[in-house]
């Protein structure tokens, strides 16, 4: 499977660490825009059997979201290692595309995260 991160809400100079940091993994990083939040993530990542939704609801939100795709335990370490090593330091909301999140948007998977996150901060 092919390794993808889609990126959510980077300002340009922290998206270009970011990339920078993906880079020696072999992943490919792909920028998802606001008008793109209602598309399935199977789709946005390119998975077979995911069609382009024709109008696609979504909630908008702002906050940075890094989603992984292919990655393995191992992978996901050396991933935040090197957003360190390359300057784009912590990124709050991280997940991984699963059997279970793949037919969710982006709006739902920022939904779940983020309600986590805050969880945790309790």
């Amino acid at each position: 499977m092919k390794k993808i991160v889609l990126l959510y809400n980077f300002s340009e100079e922290r998206l270009s660490k970011v990339k920078r940091a993906i880079l020696p993994l072999k992943a490919v990083p792909k920028v998802v825009g606001p008008d793109e939040y209602g598309q399935k993530l199977g789709y946005l990542i390119g998975e077979e059997g995911y069609l382009q939704e024709e109008n696609p609801q979504s909630v908008a939100f702002k906050d940075e979201m890094l989603v992984m795709s292919g990655f393995t335990g191992s992978d996901i370490d050396m991933l935040i290692f090197s957003l360190k090593k390359h300057g784009a330091g912590r990124v709050a909301l991280k997940a991984v595309v699963t059997e279970t999140n793949i037919g969710w948007t982006s709006s739902q998977l920022h939904s779940a995260i983020e309600a986590e996150h805050q969880a945790m901060k309790r």
